[in-house]
């Protein structure tokens, strides 16, 4: 049996320990991540402790199901999936919600209906269990060069970026380069690092030059797993190589902890290879669209 559950009826305690059991967990779907995103998020709750957020929001009294700004993933979490726990759970999705835009996780089995539209997003990740030595040797010829390029003066890796500091850097480079951060996206992304950082599960690196901040990284840290969930560089911060330089010091930073470097992947072809550089294997994890709008707001929506 799969329990629907309004918001006010979610115990997110219990959320939180059933997202722990599920070896397929991620930081995406804890209640406090999930409460920044969609404040009136909804549940899906199997008799197994599988779960599943319902991320929604409503438009024209039409109520939808999407994905929020800097959340890469969501879907079906389960302790023990079988080929019958994805599709039990997309089906127990509730009928209001008849247009989804949702990314699901990678390890999702979907039967698509003919209506679906189902296309591939690349993730990107690298086990830091080896020693630094052994995780260098695996860059790419172009990123070693990139980093003997500052010869013996390399960039000075900042610990104490401010907030501020990475979201003011953020709005005026990756922000404006990206024309598809939707409205509010910038302001969900200072609240998740914020509170990110007070939960000790987000950690700021960056770059100075002349005491300006040229080049940062968010990592949100959780469960074994560090998410790269958004970085920045202007062109001084390019000149230095410094994202190369930050990556390369967390990488031999924590070389050897079995730490699992989610690079949150990209479609853009040159961030695929800037991941792919430091020796990221890729995987795959479906964009699913369902249309069951009634027409001809269905034919509008494709």
């Amino acid at each position: 049996m799969i329990e629907h559950l309004r918001h006010n009826e979610i115990d997110k305690a219990r959320w939180d320990r059933l997202l722990l059991q599920c070896p397929d967990r991620l930081w995406y779907v804890q209640s406090w991540v999930l409460d920044i995103c969609c404040p009136e998020w909804e549940a899906l709750i199997g008799d197994d402790g599988s779960i599943m957020p319902l991320i929604w929001c409503s438009k024209f009294g039409i109520d939808y199901l999407y994905q929020p700004y800097a959340m890469q993933q969501q879907g079906v979490f389960s302790p023990e999936r079988d080929e019958h726990t994805d599709t039990a759970f997309l089906d127990a999705i509730p009928e209001r919600f008849v247009y989804w835009d949702i990314h699901l996780n990678s390890l999702m089995h979907v039967r698509a209906a003919p209506t679906d539209r189902l296309s591939p997003n690349v993730n990107q990740d690298l086990s830091l269990a080896a020693d630094a030595t052994v995780l260098r040797s695996a860059y790419s010829q172009g990123h070693r060069r990139n980093l003997r390029k500052s010869g013996d003066d390399p960039p000075v890796i900042a610990l104490d970026v401010t907030v501020r500091e990475f979201i003011d850097l953020f709005t005026r480079t990756t922000g404006k380069r990206f024309r598809n951060i939707p409205k509010y996206g910038v302001e969900l992304l200072e609240r998740l690092v914020l509170t990110g950082i007070e939960r000790k599960q987000c950690r700021l690196l960056g770059v100075r030059e002349q005491g300006r901040v040229i080049a940062a990284v968010c990592f949100m840290e959780w469960e074994g797993r560090s998410i790269l969930l958004k970085s920045a560089n202007d062109e001084a911060g390019m000149e230095r190589q410094a994202m190369f330089h930050l990556i390369d010091r967390y990488i031999s930073e924590h070389a050897g902890s079995g730490i699992l470097l989610d690079f949150a992947g990209s479609n853009t072809p040159s961030v695929a290879r800037f991941n792919a550089g430091f020796g990221a294997r890729s995987s795959v994890y479906l964009h699913l669209v369902r249309n069951r709008l009634p027409a001809p707001l269905r034919w509008f929506k494709r």
